[in-house]
């Protein structure tokens, strides 16, 4: 070995190696943060998969015949409760017939629930009963707002036809989800839907003014 390579060799072992990349850099590139990431993507992925069962898997009929059911019932009795204290004679007649129709929808739905179903309003789920609850609580409460600042009539009418337009939604929904060897629940969801159409054109079209 010449002095030249004896020099080169002393320069290839004193040369420093490169340090460690530090700061956003070093981290990234860092085999610890890639398998964490990894580890994060399949969790999500996983997440996102279990998130898409959930919602194909849905509610079934009946599921949604009891929530119907409920929301009838509960909105029967608020209407019970307002329609004594309402000014206009028209008004007081349409909700009559509101809460007749979504009574004798519920009792249809009931009983075919029972002969389909095996029906037990006993052992419904909880959740069910209080959401229809909250729900009648909450139009309640403004039904109430309403009536000691002398604005019931135009909103109850406004609330009404809100209620009828949700309840026509979710019989539309269930209708679309019926087999037609069920055609008892289709017939009793077309004749409450049609009488509803009608009423909500009148409670929506409802003027004090007329």
């Amino acid at each position: 070995m010449d002095s030249q390579d004896y020099l080169n060799q002393i320069s290839e072992l004193a040369r420093p190696k490169a340090p460690p990349k530090k700061g956003i850099s070093g981290v990234i590139n860092s085999k610890y943060f890639k398998w964490s990431m990894a580890a994060v993507g399949a969790f999500i992925l996983i997440m996102m998969i279990g998130g898409i069962l959930m919602m194909n898997r849905g509610t079934s009929t009946k599921d949604e015949c009891i929530k119907l059911k409920f929301r009838l019932d509960q909105t029967s009795i608020v209407i019970t409760e307002y329609q004594q204290y309402i000014k206009s004679s028209s008004l007081r007649s349409l909700s009559a017939s509101l809460k007749g129709i979504f009574t004798n929808t519920s009792s249809k739905l009931g009983d075919f629930m029972i002969s389909a179903y095996s029906y037990e309003e006993s052992k419904v789920d909880e959740a069910v009963v209080e959401e229809a609850e909250l729900n009648a609580d909450g139009l309640s409460n403004e039904l109430f707002e309403a009536k000691i600042n002398g604005l019931l009539d135009r909103t109850f009418a406004h609330k009404m036809a809100l209620e009828i337009y949700s309840v026509m939604s979710e019989e539309m929904t269930i209708y679309n989800s019926t087999s037609d060897s069920e055609a008892a629940l289709k017939e009793l969801l077309t004749s409450s839907h049609d009488s509803l159409n009608n009423l909500y054109t009148q409670f929506n079209d409802f003027s004090e003014t007329k």
